[in-house]
Parts: structure tokens; C-alpha cells; sequence
């Protein structure tokens, strides 16, 4: 592994299906901000080769690793039948033939086998002391400025939300860092449908995926399944078998299962495991667009003495301001000396989580502001607040809410910098313009808005 010490992030993006999107060129390009800490790993197979964006050939700190066609789910299968001891030759070949199937029908299932990246890619990650799943909808930040510090070595995982949504405490797709530690690249084998249930969870799959290209009213096929999925699931719930048992027959949430074995499991309390939430993620659920700067990820809040001028404004002040600043970033990773602690309460509940519930319910957990006159409603936590995890009794965890103010130069600037920005659902429900970046005149600033990315400054090569 890494030198003890020294921080190292691997940042893993296997691609399987059809052509790579035009937008990773931008996600490979904005990697420039993490050339201090942190690789992009870049898996595909032969069949994408041709859409492989320049930009993620021309970064130094981006491997692209391709695979032989079906190479993706052939390792997968291979590493997992390794961890569980499933080695039969004619076991892995026919899981391999199935999983490499349902790739090629539903590419984006293999988003669930997320929690394992850290063991099935382990061969990869051997200089590296940290890793991270991710998506392709990403723009990064100055990476380095939220990466390292004094306190990188000090949780087990450390997973990014979006501003204001720490409080539900579950792992996120986008971010979810671990330490690349044996014990915990191997949580996931805690997650029936990826390790003792994987066959019934892949053939299931794979026969609803197959019955729905053969089906004349897929629709209705799709609703009779969810419904019949549902049922099962209800009795393996209400059981209490499993912790965190899911029913392998619906789609499985990564964050779901794996989230529950991470932060309110009997394994999470025998681990002692520390697990940090910080609001980072600049979200896609706003229609305000986001800036890049020369590495600097930004956009205008628009409740920040919104009556001071407009955004643009606010854009001219900040660089100004940004281009003399000292200081490691407007955010440090480390917690400030005026950080404010508080206990939070932690509760049991499917509200805003309910696609968790559908694949893991009792992953479903929020943190609360510990205030009795609440009446047991949802307190927003404040776009500020991080969360620290550590394993409690009743399987609950203990939490503690830490106010870390983001640092910024002037209060009259109405500006946040973070390192990461998720855009999928501009892509899915937007009016989004595929655009690729162009190698010959690469953007040092630019704009993504819900139409798309929009260049704003060209540096000619």
C-alpha cells in the first residue's frame, strides 16, 4: 500500500455498454485539480475505445485501463468468487457469461457492485492509501485543497452530500472514501446480494431485463414486477434474519445495504467504525449554474445578501479576492478551531430516502437537531454541518453535528467553492446539449448549466 503518511486517492470509473459520453471529457479535464492527491482510474473495454475523450489521454494523473470486451464483469466475478470462496470453474463462467449479459442490457447495474470496487479492483490500488467510487455527471474542484491534511487518516470512510444534506446518513454514489484497508474493502461481502444471493440476484435481474425487450407492454411489466418485488421483500424485512438484508429480485441501491453495514451494523460496532458526512456536492436539484476558474469549482448563492448585486458581480469580486488568498481553500478538510459540537439524535425513517427503503429499509437513518420543542419534526441541518459517525447502542450510531462556517475573505462575497459537482439530473430531465471539450483549445473557464457546459475562456495549445 501507499507509504504510511502520505495521502493517495484512486478515484474509480469502470464503463461498460455503449459509447463513453461526451460530457467525461470535462470530468477528465477538471481532474487537474487533484494532481497533489488523486488518480482517476479509468477502466473500459475494447468495444469503447474509440470514445475514450482525449482530454482523460492527455491528463498525467488519469490511468485509462482497458479491458478485453466482457473483461469488466469477468473480473468482477473472478475477485468475488476469491472473497467468497466460490471457485468453482464452472461457477464463475456461467456467472460470467450472465453478468456480462445484463451489462450489455442494463449498463447502469453495475453501479450496485459499487461497495466492492475497493477489493475487485484491488490489484490497481496498491500504491494508493485511499479510494473512492464515482460517476461519469462529475465535475471536480481543487481536489487537493479537500484532500490530505491532518486529519486524513483519522475516519474509515468519509463520504460527500450535497450542501445541507448531511443529515441523512447514508453513503453517497458520487463520494464515498475509504481507507484501502482489507477490513474495509471487504464490508461489502455483508451484503447477501453480493456475496451468498449474487446468483438470484443476477439472474433476476437478467430475466426481467429480458423479458422486458421480448414484452409488447413493458410498462405494465415494469409495475407488476415492482409490485411482486415489493411483496417478497416485506416477510425477509419484518424478519430480522439480516441487519441489513435487501431482496435480490429489484434493483439494489448502492447506497442501501452497504450503507446500513457501514454505519448501523453489528460489524460497524466490532470495527469501531468512523464515518464523516460533509455537505461538499454542489447539486443538480438548482437550476443556478456553476462556474470553473482555472481549477476553482463556484457558484452564486442567491440567499447570500442577495440585494449586495448580482451574480456576476459576485464573480469579479471573488477572483479578485481568490487570486491573493493565501489560505489552503475556502473549506479545509481539517475541523476549524471555532468548529461548534452538538449531539444529534438519530432515527429510524424512510422521509426523502425512499428509494433506500425500496432496496435496504433500514439504512433509512437521519440525523436530528437534539431540541425537544421540535415536536418531532425535520430540522434542516444548515448547508454547514458536517456529521460524525461512530457505532452506538441498539445498532444506532452516535452522532455528532460539527458547525465548520465555510472560511470566505469577505461577507459581502456570495460565493461557495467545493470540490465536487453532480449533474446527472440536468442530463436525465434537462434540456442538456451533449458537448465534448476540444483538445486544441481546452477551457480554463467555463460554465455548466442545465442546457449543458459552455466555454468561457479557450487556452489555445
Amino acid at each position: 500500500l501507499c507509504i504510511a503518511g502520505s495521502m493517495r486517492v484512486a478515484i474509480i470509473l469502470p464503463w461498460v455498454g455503449g459509447a463513453m459520453p461526451p460530457h467525461l471529457s470535462f470530468t477528465c479535464h477538471t481532474m487537474i485539480g487533484g494532481l497533489g492527491t488523486a488518480t482517476l482510474l479509468l477502466f473500459h473495454e475494447v468495444t469503447q475505445k474509440q470514445s475514450v475523450p482525449e482530454a482523460c489521454l492527455a491528463r498525467s494523473n488519469i490511468e485509462v485501463k482497458e479491458l478485453q470486451d466482457g473483461g469488466i464483469a469477468a473480473l468482477h466475478v473472478r475477485r468475488i468468487a476469491e472473497a467468497t470462496g466460490s471457485l468453482s470453474r464452472v461457477w464463475n463462467v456461467d456467472m460470467q457469461l450472465k453478468l456480462e449479459r445484463l451489462l450489455q442490457i442494463a449498463p447502469a447495474l453495475l453501479s450496485e457492485f459499487k461497495p466492492s470496487w475497493g477489493w475487485v479492483f484491488g490489484e490497481y490500488l496498491y500504491e494508493y492509501s485511499h479510494w473512492t467510487y464515482t460517476d461519469v455527471d462529475i465535475v471536480f474542484g481543487r481536489l487537493d485543497d479537500w484532500l490530505g491534511g491532518v486529519e486524513f487518516d483519522r475516519y474509515d470512510i468519509q463520504t460527500w452530500s450535497f450542501l445541507g444534506d448531511a443529515g441523512r446518513l447514508f453513503l453517497r454514489g458520487q463520494w464515498a472514501l475509504h481507507k484501502n484497508e482489507q477490513r474495509i474493502n471487504l464490508l461489502w461481502l455483508n451484503c447477501g446480494h453480493l456475496n451468498e444471493d449474487l446468483r438470484i440476484n443476477i439472474e433476476a435481474k437478467l430475466q426481467f431485463y429480458q423479458d422486458m425487450l421480448e414484452s409488447k407492454n413493458s410498462h405494465r411489466l415494469k409495475l407488476l414486477y415492482r409490485k411482486r418485488m415489493t411483496t417478497a421483500a416485506l416477510p425477509l424485512d419484518e424478519s430480522g434474519l439480516h441487519e441489513c438484508s435487501v431482496h435480490t429480485g429489484r434493483f439494489i441501491s448502492a447506497e442501501g445495504c452497504y450503507s446500513c453495514v457501514v454505519i448501523s451494523s453489528s460489524l460497524a460496532a466490532a470495527l469501531d467504525l468512523r464515518v464523516r458526512i460533509s455537505p461538499l456536492v454542489l447539486s443538480d436539484h438548482s437550476d443556478v449554474p456553476v462556474f470553473w476558474f482555472r481549477g476553482s469549482l463556484v457558484r452564486c448563492i442567491n440567499h447570500w445578501n442577495s440585494k449586495r448585486g448580482t451574480c456576476g458581480e459576485a464573480l469579479r469580486a471573488w477572483k479578485h479576492i481568490r487570486a491573493n488568498y493565501t489560505m489552503r481553500a475556502y473549506r479545509s478538510p481539517e475541523t476549524p478551531i471555532n468548529a461548534v459540537f452538538k449531539r444529534a439524535i438519530v432515527i429510524h425513517d424512510c422521509f426523502n430516502m425512499r428509494w433506500i427503503c425500496r432496496s435496504a429499509r433500514r439504512a433509512a437513518l437521519h440525523a436530528l437537531v437534539d431540541k425537544l420543542e421540535l415536536g418531532g419534526q425535520f430540522e434542516p441541518l444548515g448547508q454547514e454541518k458536517t456529521v460524525l459517525l461512530r457505532p452506538g447502542k441498539e445498532l444506532l450510531p452516535k452522532a455528532t453535528l460539527v458547525m465548520t462556517p465555510m472560511i470566505k475573505p469577505s461577507v459581502s462575497i456570495q460565493i461557495i467553492e467545493a470540490p465536487l459537482f453532480h449533474f446527472r439530473k440536468w442530463v436525465d430531465y434537462g434540456r442538456w446539449h451533449p458537448t465534448s471539450l476540444d483538445k486544441n483549445m481546452p477551457p480554463v473557464i467555463f460554465s455548466v448549466k442545465s442546457s449543458g457546459f459552455v466555454c468561457l475562456q479557450r487556452h489555445r495549445t
